[in-house]
């Protein structure tokens, strides 16, 4: 069942940074939209009437949206809520210690992912927190989904590149980044650069190839560019990168006992399965004894 979600712009600029190391803290990559900001948001699938729901949205970083008795009492014994996580809007650091409160309410066993995904639709907001969104979702090897209504804009773009596994139904779209201040500051030129530098390592660092960061910084900070399904599948922004795949198959291999040449030969003659089918449950195991997304 897809979720639904609200888009709403992105903040346009944040003060000045007085070090050149909190100069990605503070520096936003985004549309020019009115000041709004965004929420890691999850809703919780419960029982009403006989029948199952999703409740209303709650906020990761809200302390009144977080059941004290869930979150707090490490020794109690309590079944995991099956959750369905998504972004909306302007992403802040608030979301990052959100995304920190969610990856704690996993590991305790509190909170179940539903589909293993989070669903993304934002226009952008701060880089440094959406970077570290996206490195602790790889941490936890979730999906990453943009649904056929929704979009992922700018900044947004480097948060869901943590996704293990990534499906673009929607609209996922680029463009290089700007300092919102104009101040004539001798070192400008250096800050950007060191900004550059940031932004191709975590490229990098999340297995995508240099052409993506190459095709970032050609987009114009005032333009955006929607990017096509080919290019989304060159970027591996649409799929799988290269070592994930690797440690997915490896494991699926373990899990058969076989060799991977064994598993490969068998995979390729298998159905693909997209991770946006995969968290709807509309897939069928690829393999015998192998499900999609499975750790």
């Amino acid at each position: 069942m897809p979720l639904a979600v609200i888009i709403v712009c992105a903040q346009h600029a944040y003060g000045m940074p007085n070090t050149l190391a909190h100069v990605v803290v503070l520096l936003v990559l985004a549309l020019q939209c009115a000041s709004l900001r965004a929420d890691l948001l999850y809703r919780t699938l419960e029982k009403v009437d006989g029948q199952q729901r999703w409740s209303a949205a709650r906020n990761y970083s809200n302390p009144s949206d977080m059941p004290h008795a869930r979150y707090a009492a490490r020794g109690a014994t309590v079944p995991a809520e099956e959750v369905r996580v998504f972004v909306s809007g302007n992403i802040t650091r608030a979301d990052r210690i959100g995304a920190e409160v969610m990856a704690d309410l996993i590991a305790t066993g509190r909170q179940k992912l539903s589909g293993n995904s989070v669903w993304f639709a934002s226009d952008g907001g701060d880089i440094d927190a959406a970077m570290d969104i996206g490195r602790l979702m790889r941490r936890l090897r979730v999906f990453a989904i943009i649904d056929k209504n929704d979009q992922c804009m700018s900044a947004c773009v480097f948060a869901f590149m943590g996704g293990e596994r990534r499906s673009v139904a929607g609209r996922l779209g680029i463009h290089r980044p700007f300092f919102p201040h104009t101040q004539d500051l001798p070192d400008r030129q250096v800050r950007f650069r060191y900004l550059q530098k940031i932004l191709k390592d975590y490229v990098d660092e999340m297995d995508f190839p240099s052409s993506l960061y190459e095709a970032v910084m050609l987009v114009p900070p005032e333009s955006v560019k929607i990017l096509a399904a080919a290019e989304l599948k060159n970027f591996f922004l649409d799929g799988i990168s290269p070592s994930s795949e690797d440690f997915a198959d490896a494991a699926a291999a373990r899990h058969l006992n076989l060799t991977m040449a064994e598993y490969l030969k068998r995979k390729a003659s298998a159905p693909a399965c997209s991770a946006l089918v995969a968290a709807n449950n509309g897939c069928e195991p690829r393999l015998q004894g192998a499900v999609p997304g499975s750790r």
